[in-house]
């Protein structure tokens, strides 16, 4: 087998922990929300969060146990992915103390777009790095989520 490439192992790592990272963040932001359908959004933005998670989580264990890269459609496959706990969320005491005391709607979104920029780029990158069809099609796939999830964000901030 051919050892994984560090990169590789680095840009999951820090996948799996910018997702968690999004989803305390999501989880925060929507207790917080008075208006509906912006809470909505955001727990929706939270699950999605939490997928990309448990996508992250498996291709690295996969990774680290076996060295073999696992293709995207058998990791949705997979029963008992990994879960979100609250001691993950303790780690993100400040982005949380950052959402309380954010001023207003605009202010939340304006973290929530900063986080899934750098996501974006993150998983663009290592996109661009993946040799493997397999490893390049994941971090595509997760950028393109990523991508999906500035839009969003920014239609919500074009109708404050």
């Amino acid at each position: 087998m051919t050892p994984v490439n560090p990169e590789i192992l680095d840009s999951l790592n820090w996948g799996i922990s910018a997702e968690i990272k999004s989803y305390v963040f999501y989880r925060a932001a929507a207790k917080q929300a008075t208006n509906q359908e912006f809470k909505e959004t955001l727990l929706k933005l939270a699950g999605e969060e939490k997928g990309h998670y448990q996508i992250l989580e498996r291709q690295h264990h996969s990774l680290i146990t076996s060295e073999q890269w696992i293709s995207y459609s058998d990791i949705m496959k997979q029963k008992g992915l990994p879960e979100i706990n609250e001691e993950m969320a303790d780690v993100h005491k400040d982005l949380i103390d950052k959402v309380h005391r954010a001023a207003d709607e605009r202010e939340i979104l304006d973290i929530a777009m900063d986080l899934e920029k750098q996501a974006y780029d993150v998983f663009s990158k290592a996109a661009s790095r993946a040799a493997d069809p397999e490893k390049k099609k994941t971090f595509e796939f997760l950028a393109g989520f990523e991508k999906t999830h500035i839009k969003i964000i920014q239609g919500m901030i074009d109708s404050l």
